[in-house]
């Protein structure tokens, strides 16, 4: 494990895929969940598990003796890596699967929770990237208690920063914008067209051949990027390109795609 320490103000590596080609079960999630344990370099902690009503936690040996995710149909799946032996309520890194209409995998790993954050999560996109081939994706990151997990589901967290007792939660803006993609991502899944649609600009974008089609300024998505050097832009498969985009560049980037009406979040 890493020499840093937990603290409230750690940053944590998040990757989000909302839609991808590959048919993932609950099973299948598991198998490459168990990859990305390999990579993090030590067994989860936890695993949970949902069904249509309710959930469960299982010490992660207890999971995987009893074969819990064989026992019946389940909606939701995920690991958890506690930040602390004696501390049950946070944890470093979480990998989660929600099935049906609205699925969603993410992986969220807390900088102090490995030895080598950037590479680890590189490594972690690749095999998620082989596993799935991503049809839309994000890449983001913030601080412990902006709480990046919930970003993920276009919710917000009122957790406190203990370190730095300026802030409380994220910022406002980041509390606007998470919530407008929730309006359409949790509420209006018809309206979602994630296929074409951007949730937002981040510093990592999983996009697909219909993203890069779209029209910015009189131009595709990809020519777009390319003719003004917006960030580079990779085909990692044929169905997955990553556009990685400069901080500093966002504001820029976001303003011009908002205008074309190519993102959910348009304020």
């Amino acid at each position: 494990m890493s020499i840093c320490e937990y603290a409230e103000t750690n940053l944590v590596r998040s990757i989000v895929f909302y839609d991808w080609a590959v048919a993932t079960t609950i099973i299948g999630a598991h198998d490459v969940f168990e990859i990305v344990a390999s990579i993090i370099g030590r067994s989860p902690d936890i695993a949970t598990v949902l069904d249509d009503k309710k959930g469960k936690d299982y010490l992660y040996k207890n999971f995987i003796k009893r074969k819990v995710l064989l026992q019946k149909e389940w909606a939701e799946f995920g690991y958890l890596w506690k930040r602390r032996e004696d501390l049950l309520s946070d944890f470093a890194i979480e990998a989660h699967f929600v099935s049906g209409k609205f699925r969603r995998l993410t992986v969220h790993v807390d900088e102090a929770a490995v030895d080598d954050s950037s590479n680890v999560n590189e490594e972690i996109i690749r095999i998620l990237v082989d596993s799935l081939q991503p049809i839309y994706g994000i890449g983001y990151t913030m601080p412990y208690f902006w709480g990046p997990r919930a970003f993920a589901t276009g919710t917000i967290s009122s957790r406190y920063a203990t370190s730095d007792k300026t802030f409380y939660g994220p910022p406002e803006q980041l509390k606007k914008q998470s919530q407008a993609f929730r309006g359409v991502y949790l509420e209006d899944n018809d309206k979602r067209n994630l296929d074409q649609m951007l949730r937002d600009v981040f510093e990592i974008n999983f996009l697909s051949q219909g993203h890069l089609d779209r029209q910015v300024k009189g131009k595709s998505l990809r020519d777009w990027i390319n003719e003004n050097a917006f960030g580079t832009l990779q085909q990692l498969t044929p169905w997955c390109w990553r556009w990685n985009v400069l901080n500093e560049d966002i504001p820029l980037i976001r303003g011009a795609l908002i205008q074309a009406g190519l993102t959910v979040v348009r304020e």
